[in-house]
């Protein structure tokens, strides 16, 4: 009992310094904070085009076969600011669905049509998220800008 009551502590104490030690996995997406966002998007020319709010009502792990994402859900409000043209599907209101992948946030405005998106591509930094929006068709991009969304 004597020359094993030293290993049993010698064992004990190596497990709790190991535990102790071991780094935690840190994930490398950080969760999306759920929430309202005052949103402002802008030109090319960096001229205010739409203003108003994002909703995030819901984050959600989702798995595709053996690959687990992240999928956004929530809504959206925005009202045109100026005279600017081409700014696709992104005045009014309407639902939104998003992925975060590898750190960087999609969002598409338009989720139920198929060849007229705005779609938000961005990170997000404390309580901003900021990234360009782009107005896709089938021929591709027909306008793009940037944003940001302030969380309130």
């Amino acid at each position: 009992m004597n020359i094993a009551s030293p290993y049993l502590i010698i064992l004990t104490l190596s497990c709790y310094v190991l535990a102790c030690s071991t780094p935690k996995n840190t994930d490398q997406t950080k969760p999306f904070p759920v929430g309202d966002y005052q949103y402002t998007g802008y030109d090319k020319k960096g001229h205010k085009i739409v203003e108003g709010r994002l909703s995030i009502t819901a984050v959600e792990t989702r798995r595709i076969e053996s690959a687990e994402s992240i999928q956004i859900k929530g809504n959206w409000q925005l009202n045109k600011v100026g005279n600017q043209e081409k700014i696709g599907p992104q005045v009014g209101s309407g639902d939104l669905i998003g992925s975060i992948i590898k750190g960087e946030i999609y969002i598409n405005l338009n989720p139920n049509i198929s060849d007229s998106n705005v779609n938000l591509r961005g990170t997000i930094e404390g309580r901003r998220f900021h990234g360009t929006w782009s107005f896709n068709g089938y021929a591709g991009a027909m306008n793009q800008g940037t944003f940001e969304a302030i969380r309130k």
